[in-house]
């Protein structure tokens, strides 16, 4: 609602209603008491949410559970910064079976630091979508094409024979393209680059997934992807746009307490079903 429609609404002015809500965004909100979870397997989701290059908001929430059990601000994903909001939800009585998040160095140092060798799946689809941003929608070269259809197809494998299938075909594309990958032009000034440089980045970044995004294989409840934060993403972007106006701070207050709300109105909902 606009301050215009609240000020018909409820009588205080628009300068009144201003104050009043930029008073309450300086404020804590209250702590919501989160229930532990009654499986055995738990599986933390990290992801971040950049709020163009002003900050990102640090998201942690449990599989198959909307509930979201911090969030976290910070100017970019460091590893130390990560390492505190996980001894925080370790400290909160939270312990997690594995954990699931993008390819960030930070995030992964922080796991190991605070839960130590635990399973560490990388999010198939940041690492998936990577590679198809390099290689381009329609690649024209056959063999472009053919490294796609790879890229594309780590979504079919579910077994470890599987997996050794598509590593042995990445393999040969890759033995069959090596020429190619190090192509390079050179100046007048000695100065040289490699012409196909999307292609190398894919080809690095399909490497990367293969060796880290299918600790699935083995913990069959473990998710592919963090795709579950995508929704309550979704919504947080879209209530902030709406008050693009307010100061960094402000907006850190203003989704700070979207997350309590958020938080017991779920809690609220399960409490009236068991009822």
């Amino acid at each position: 609602m606009t301050y215009e429609n609240l000020s018909e609404w409820s009588g205080f002015s628009i300068r009144s209603l201003e104050e009043k809500f930029h008073n309450l965004l300086d404020l804590e909100p209250p702590l919501n008491l989160l229930p532990q979870p009654l499986t055995e397997e738990v599986y933390l989701l990290i992801d971040g949410l950049w709020f163009g290059k002003r900050f990102c908001l640090m998201l942690y929430r449990r599989s198959k559970d909307k509930l979201l059990l911090r969030v976290s601000f910070m100017a970019k994903e460091y590893g130390s910064l990560i390492a505190k909001d996980l001894i925080a939800l370790r400290s909160d009585g939270h312990r997690f079976t594995g954990a699931v998040s993008d390819g960030g160095t930070g995030v992964k140092k922080a796991i190991v630091k605070v839960f130590g060798h635990i399973p560490h799946q990388i999010c198939m689809a940041h690492l998936h979508r990577q590679a198809v941003n390099a290689l381009g929608v329609h690649p024209k070269d056959l063999n472009v094409r053919r490294l796609k259809e790879l890229a594309d197809w780590v979504w079919n494998i579910e077994s470890k024979e599987a997996l050794r299938w598509w590593k042995d075909q990445y393999h040969q594309w890759y033995l069959d393209n090596w020429s190619y990958l190090n192509e390079y032009r050179r100046d007048e000034k000695g100065h040289w680059w490699y012409i196909h440089k999307g292609v190398r980045k894919a080809a690095r970044t399909l490497v990367y997934l293969a060796d880290y995004s299918f600790e699935f294989l083995d913990h069959p409840l473990m998710p592919k992807t963090t795709n579950e934060i995508e929704a309550t993403f979704g919504v947080m972007s879209t209530k902030q746009g709406i008050h693009k106006g307010l100061k960094r701070e402000r907006i850190e207050g203003f989704l700070k307490w979207f997350v309590y709300f958020y938080n017991r109105n779920i809690l609220s909902q399960r409490k009236n079903k068991k009822a």
